[in-house]
C-alpha cells in the first residue's frame, strides 16, 4: 500500500494542472484582501455600522471547494482519457486500494493546501484591516477554529471530484457535474418551505465548513452534525467510485 501511495503522489506532482489548480486558488486570497479593503474604506469615511471583515474567510469562501474539487478530478480523469488507467489496474490488482491512494494522496495535499490558504487569507484580511475593530484575532472564541476548519473542508472537496472522475470517466463531464452539484443545495433552498430550506441550504461544502467551527449563523446545524455530513460525503464518495472502478472495465 505504501508503494501505491508513493505512485499516486509522484502522478500527483507531475501533473501541470495540479500546480495550475493550487495558483487559481489565490484568487480566494486576492477577493478576500479586496473585500477587507473595501469594508475598510467604508468604516473610515462613514464609520462603524457596516460589515465586519471578521476572518475574512467569508468573501471567498465558496470558491476553494470548486477549485480543490477540480484537483481531485484532473489526478485521475487523466489517466482515464490516455487509458493509462488500464496499466495502473495491471499493476495494483486490487481497484479499491488504488483509489484508496488516490484518495490519500489528493485529501492530503488539498488539506495543506487549503489551510495554507485559510491561514494567508485570513492574516492578508486583517494586515489590510490594521487594527480597525472590524477584523479578528486569535484571542477570540472560535475565530482559530474556523481557520482549521477549512483544510477539512478542502480535503473532502477533493475526495469528491476524485470520485465523480472515477465515476463519469471523462474530465469535462466530471468538471461539470462538479460545478453543478457544489452550490446545489444553496439554489434549491430557495424552493423550499422552512425548516427543509435551512437545512438543504446548510449542506454545501463550503456552508458545512462554517457549521464545523461554530460560526453563528452559518447554517442549521451543529458542529457535531457538521462533521457526521462532511464524513458522510467522503465515505459515499469512496464507496460509489470504488464500486463504479472495481464493478466496470477500465
Amino acid at each position: 500500500m505504501i508503494n501505491v501511495v508513493a505512485s499516486e503522489w509522484l502522478k500527483l506532482r507531475s501533473l501541470r494542472s495540479t500546480y495550475y489548480v493550487l495558483a487559481s486558488t489565490l484568487s480566494a486570497l486576492v477577493l478576500s484582501g479586496f473585500a477587507a479593503f473595501s469594508i475598510s474604506h467604508y468604516f473610515d469615511t462613514k464609520g462603524a455600522g457596516g460589515e465586519l471583515v471578521g476572518t475574512g474567510l467569508s468573501f471567498s469562501a465558496d470558491i476553494p471547494p470548486i477549485l480543490f474539487g477540480m484537483l481531485g478530478v484532473l489526478a485521475i480523469s487523466g489517466e482515464y482519457g490516455t487509458g493509462m488507467i488500464r496499466l495502473t489496474l495491471t499493476t495494483v490488482r486490487r481497484p479499491w486500494m488504488l483509489l484508496l491512494a488516490k484518495v490519500s494522496v489528493v485529501a492530503t495535499v488539498a488539506a495543506v493546501a487549503g489551510q495554507v490558504l485559510a491561514f494567508a487569507t485570513y492574516f492578508t484580511a486583517q494586515a489590510v484591516v490594521a487594527g480597525r475593530p472590524i477584523g479578528a484575532s486569535f484571542a477570540e472564541p472560535g475565530i482559530l477554529t474556523e481557520v482549521l476548519a477549512t483544510g477539512a473542508g478542502s480535503a473532502v472537496a477533493a475526495v469528491t471530484g476524485l470520485a465523480l472522475a472515477t465515476i463519469l470517466r471523462s474530465t469535462p463531464g466530471a468538471l461539470i457535474a462538479l460545478v453543478a452539484l457544489m452550490p446545489a443545495p444553496a439554489g434549491v433552498e430557495r424552493f423550499l418551505p422552512a425548516p427543509w430550506n435551512d437545512w438543504t441550504g446548510s449542506l454545501t461544502i463550503a456552508s458545512l465548513t462554517r457549521q464545523l467551527a461554530g460560526v453563528p449563523d452559518a447554517g442549521a446545524f451543529g458542529p457535531a452534525l457538521a462533521a457526521a455530513v462532511l464524513a458522510s460525503y467522503v465515505v459515499i464518495a469512496f464507496l460509489t467510485a470504488a464500486l463504479a472502478i472495481t464493478r466496470r472495465d477500465a
